[in-house]
């Protein structure tokens, strides 16, 4: 009963604050001259294995702070890169290729205890480099979950969500012509948002998905009181496409471009003269940074500055930054081989 309880404070921080084990260069022996890869290459493949298997926020691979550092092959070397790199986990080992087979042999180094935790063999045929990566990555994995009681899920559970936003903000024109003439004020939007599935690909262990929607978006602009007497309302109809990255269970950030139609009615009275009104109807894109503070499984705050550029006779930019709340509305759970 001791020792369980031990353990458990022992590993606790670990499931808390998250675990790190950083990958130092794999020393990589060609014993036929006949194999182009170098050490650093092999070292980025195996990274490469590794973030690619979903983990959550829980576990992380990093490279070497200085990857300059010859691979490690001794368990004095790996001492000496824990302590100068100050690391607490370190992958490290060699990868020989013969005519006909590759062998593969990967250590896990635990510093705080100066001891070895784990030794990983793979061995296959030369002409399946890429499965002996894969398979040792596995093999790590499977070993890290065991001892830190991290999960790793074969078979992953991915979310289809739709969702409604609404968002208040300010818009500017940027151009100097445009900004003589009309002063940008609010800013009100609305629409639908579509995720077909929240963990589309993994990127250096974070998980990284599409979506898609329509923005309708109203704003108001007023002339430049030293210029015009000017009334503007405009209607946009945008279908973004965006790329998010989830960086923890609360924050996200993104970036996207989208197709924009817009409908703008337009009042101007120049000075000594009558109100003219105009209609005007057009296209354009528009370029989107984002970021979005998850609150719970339904609602989520988000910022967001739009680049709207509109093709017209005098091409108008404008930018605005927005706030807003999305609702989910829909979600539905679709399982995924990874």
């Amino acid at each position: 009963m001791r020792i369980t309880v031990f353990l458990w404070i022992l590993l606790l921080p670990a499931a808390v604050f998250g675990l790190t084990i950083n990958v130092a260069p794999i020393l990589y022996i060609d014993e036929t001259d006949q194999f182009g890869r170098n050490t650093a290459a092999v070292q980025s493949d195996l990274l490469s294995s590794l973030w690619a298997m979903e983990t959550g926020i829980s576990l992380q691979f990093n490279r070497l702070r200085d990857n300059r550092i010859s691979p490690p092959q001794s368990l004095t070397d790996a001492v000496t890169v824990c302590r100068n790199e100050q690391i607490e986990y370190l992958l490290y080992g060699y990868l020989t290729r013969r005519t006909h087979s590759l062998q593969m042999e990967i250590r896990l180094f635990d510093y705080n205890n100066r001891q070895i935790m784990q030794s990983f063999f793979q061995m296959d045929d030369s002409s399946n480099y890429d499965r002996l990566i894969d398979d040792m990555a596995l093999k790590i994995m499977i070993f890290i979950g065991d001892t830190f009681n991290i999960e790793i899920i074969p078979e992953k559970i991915v979310m289809t969500r739709i969702s409604i936003p609404a968002s208040l903000g300010y818009w500017t024109p940027i151009d100097r012509n445009w900004v003589d003439v009309m002063v940008g004020t609010a800013v009100i939007g609305s629409g639908f948002e579509l995720i077909p599935r929240d963990t589309l690909f993994m990127f250096r262990g974070k998980s990284c998905y599409l979506s898609t929607g329509v923005d309708v978006k109203y704003r108001l602009g007023i002339g430049n009181p030293a210029r015009y007497e000017v009334a503007n309302h405009t209607f946009y109809f945008t279908l973004p496409l965006k790329l998010n990255l989830v960086l923890s269970n609360q924050h996200e950030i993104s970036t996207g471009l989208g197709f924009v139609y817009f409908l703008e009615f337009f009042s101007m009275t120049e000075k000594y003269d009558i109100s003219r009104d105009y209609v005007f109807s057009n296209i354009g894109f528009n370029f989107n940074l984002g970021y979005r503070f998850v609150l719970n499984d339904v609602y989520s705050l988000f910022f967001r500055s739009d680049f709207d550029f509109l093709i017209n006779d005098n091409s108008l930019i404008t930018f605005s930054p927005v706030v807003g709340v999305n609702i989910k509305v829909y979600s539905k759970e679709v399982r995924s081989k990874w």
